[in-house]
C-alpha cells in the first residue's frame, strides 16, 4: 500500500493521552489502558497494493483482506470478510486525489455498484488546525439502534517521531482503536491495529478498521515513517513471527 502515489458507553474515560504498542506479537488480544483489545496484523500480499489482516502471525488465515481500486480520480478500499480478493466485502472507503478528506460506509459488492450521488457516506475529515493536519474525524449511526451517530477521533501520537502510531477515541475520550505503522521500508509486515472487544458491535468495529485503514493509505501519499512502528519484541528486534514471514 506504500505504492499509493507510494453510542454511549457506560466506562470511565481513559485518562491517557499516549500509548506504547505491545510486545506481544501473537495472539488475539492485549490489554492497554485498561482496555482489552483484539490485535490485527497487517501482511502485505505479493503485489503490495493490497493488505491481509491476521489476528495472529501471516502463516494463519486472514480475517479481512483490504483490496484496493484504483482510478485517474479516486482510489477505492473494500474491506472484505476473508483470505481472498474476491471474499464478501464488509465496507469500503473513497479517498480522493485532491482532496485529504475521505468518505467511508458500510456496504457489500451490489451496494457499491449504485450510483455515488445515491451513497450514503460517513465522512472522515482531516483536522483544520494546522498543528493537527494529520488527525482525523469522523462519526456513524453503525452500531447505533436509535440511528443516532457517535462521534470519533483518530489522532496522531506526536510523540512518536520515528514512527506512525494513531490512537482512536470517543467523544468521552475512551481509546477505541489504535494503529501502528510497520513503516515504508518494511516489506512484509504493514503495521498493527487495535479494537477494543467491549461495547463495540461487529458494524462498528469493522467502521474504526476501515477509517484507519482509509487514513493509513491517505497519508502515504504524504510521507510515511522509515522505521518499525508497530510492537517489536525484546530490546527492540522484530518478532521471530515477522522473521518467518520475511524469510
Amino acid at each position: 500500500m506504500d505504492n499509493v502515489r507510494n453510542v454511549s458507553i457506560n466506562k470511565s474515560p481513559s485518562t491517557s493521552k499516549s500509548f506504547t504498542p505491545s510486545t506481544t506479537d501473537t495472539g488475539t488480544t492485549m490489554r492497554t489502558s485498561g482496555e482489552t483489545m483484539t490485535k490485527y496484523h497487517m501482511y502485505y500480499t505479493a503485489s503490495r497494493m493490497n493488505v491481509k489482516l491476521h489476528k495472529e502471525d501471516a502463516s494463519t488465515p486472514a480475517v479481512y483482506y483490504l483490496k484496493s481500486v484504483y482510478s485517474w480520480t479516486k482510489l477505492m478500499l473494500e474491506l472484505r470478510r476473508g483470505d481472498t480478493k474476491a471474499s464478501p466485502m464488509s465496507a469500503f472507503a473513497k479517498l480522493r486525489m485532491t482532496s485529504r478528506h475521505m468518505q467511508i460506509r458500510k456496504g457489500d459488492d451490489h451496494f457499491q455498484q449504485g450510483p455515488d450521488n445515491q451513497i450514503a457516506w460517513d465522512e472522515l475529515c482531516r483536522a483544520k488546525n494546522i498543528f493537527c493536519r494529520s488527525d482525523y474525524h469522523f462519526s456513524t449511526a453503525e452500531g447505533s439502534e436509535m440511528g443516532k451517530k457517535a462521534e470519533f477521533d483518530w489522532r496522531k501520537d506526536r510523540g512518536k517521531f520515528a514512527a506512525t502510531v494513531y490512537e482512536c477515541v470517543d467523544k468521552t475520550g475512551r481509546a477505541v482503536a489504535k494503529m501502528f505503522g510497520g513503516g515504508a521500508l518494511n516489506w512484509s509486515k504493514a503495521g498493527e491495529i487495535e479494537v477494543a472487544e467491549e461495547g463495540l458491535d461487529e458494524g462498528l468495529k469493522e467502521m474504526l478498521i476501515t477509517s484507519v485503514l482509509a487514513i493509513w493509505a491517505m497519508e502515504a501519499f504524504a510521507y510515511q515513517s522509515v522505521f518499525q512502528g508497530y510492537a517489536s519484541g525484546p530490546g527492540g528486534k522484530k518478532s521471530e513471527a515477522a522473521k518467518a514471514h520475511q524469510a
